[in-house]
C-alpha cells in the first residue's frame, strides 16, 4: 500500500521520469534554508578565494548544518521517496548548488551541447551504471529543493528530457543524435517547489541570465547495498543527533559501526546492507504505519 503517491504522480514518474511538488517547502523553511545557504556560501568562498560570480557547490551538505540534515526525512518528500524506492535506502549524496548570473555569452551556446558550460548528462559513477536491455536500471532518485524564483526562461533552471530514463545512454555520446525539442522540460518553478526525479534522466542547466543567484539543494537516495559518493561514515556527533530514521538515511545500521558483517565474521559473514535486521530499517515500520493510516482513511471516507 503506498503512503501518499497518487496514480498520476506514479504515471508521470514511470513515463516522464519526474514530477513536481509545489509548496513542498513552506515560505519560512525557504527563508531559513536561504539564510544558511548564504552563510555557507560566503564562508567557503572566502576560504577558497572564489570569485563572487563563480558557481559553487558544497557536497555532503547535510553534515554542514542541522537544517540540511532535517531535509533527509522531510515529511512531504520522504513518503514519496519510499513509495517509489522502498525502505532499504540511504542518502547517496546531498549538495548545495549556488549559481550566480552567468557571463552573457553563455546565452549564445546550444543548450546542453558538449562544448557548453553544462552538457547533457545523466548521473552515475565513473564508467557508468551497468546497462540492462539498453537502459540504465532504476537505482536512484533525487529530490531537488528550489529555493529561488526560477520561473523565468534562462534563470539557471535545470532542464530534463522527458522519458530519457528509458533511452539508451549511448545516445548521449552520439554526436549525430538530436533531442526532440518537445521532450525538453525547463523546470521553471517558484521557490519552495520540489522535484522528485530519476537520476538516469538526461539533464542540463540553462544559463542564469537573470539578476538573481540561483540556489537549490539536491538529495540523492539509493539502495543501501550501493556505496554512497559523499561519505563512508558520517561524523559520530552528527549520528548522535539523528533520529533512528535519519540514522538509517545517513548510512548507519541500528547498532552503529558494530557487526556490519553479522556476528560470525570468520565462518558466516553476511553484510547487513544485503540482509538487514529489523532495527537496521526503522523506515520500514514507519512506512507500514503510514500506509495503514492511509488505508484506514480511505475506507472511512468511502
Amino acid at each position: 500500500m503506498p503512503i501518499c503517491i497518487t496514480d498520476e504522480q506514479r504515471r508521470r514518474f514511470d513515463e516522464d521520469g519526474f514530477f513536481l511538488m509545489e509548496n513542498a517547502l513552506t515560505p519560512s523553511e525557504v527563508d531559513d534554508l536561504i539564510a544558511v545557504t548564504d552563510e555557507l556560501d560566503a564562508r567557503y568562498r572566502r576560504e577558497k578565494g572564489l570569485k563572487p560570480d563563480e558557481p559553487f557547490q558544497v557536497r555532503n551538505v547535510l553534515a554542514h548544518h542541522d537544517l540540511f540534515l532535517r531535509l533527509v526525512d522531510h515529511p512531504v518528500m520522504l513518503p514519496l521517496v519510499v513509495d517509489v524506492m522502498g525502505c532499504n535506502i540511504q542518502i547517496r549524496t546531498s549538495h548545495m548548488d549556488v549559481r550566480p548570473t552567468c557571463p552573457p555569452e553563455y546565452g549564445q551556446q546550444v543548450l546542453g551541447a558538449k562544448d557548453s558550460f553544462f552538457p547533457w548528462h545523466s548521473d552515475g559513477p565513473n564508467f557508468g551504471y551497468p546497462i540492462t536491455n539498453g537502459q540504465v536500471p532504476f537505482v536512484e532518485v533525487k529530490v531537488g529543493y528550489y529555493l529561488t524564483d526560477l520561473t523565468e526562461h534562462n534563470s539557471g533552471a535545470i532542464c530534463v528530457v522527458r522519458g530519457s530514463h528509458r533511452m539508451s545512454p549511448a545516445l548521449l555520446q552520439d554526436a549525430t543524435y538530436r533531442i526532440a525539442p518537445d521532450r525538453i522540460v525547463e523546470v521553471n518553478v517558484r521557490p519552495g517547489t520540489a522535484m522528485l526525479w530519476r537520476t538516469a534522466l538526461w539533464h542540463c542547466l540553462t544559463p542564469n541570465l537573470s539578476t538573481r543567484t540561483r540556489k537549490c539543494l539536491y538529495y540523492g537516495y539509493h539502495y543501501r547495498w550501493i556505496r554512497p559518493s559523499d561519505y563512508v561514515h558520517q561524523d559520530p556527533g552528527l549520528i548522535a543527533r539523528c533520529t533512528p530514521i535519519q540514522r538509517q538515511l545517513v548510512g548507519e545500521m541500528g547498532s552503529g559501526h558494530r557487526d556490519y558483517m553479522g556476528e560470525d565474521l570468520r565462518v558466516h559473514p553476511v553484510s547487513r546492507h544485503w540482509r538487514p535486521e529489523d532495527d537496521d530499517i526503522p523506515l520500514k515500520a514507519w512506512a507500514e504505519e503510514q500506509a495503514a493510516l492511509r488505508d484506514d482513511s480511505f475506507h472511512h471516507s468511502s
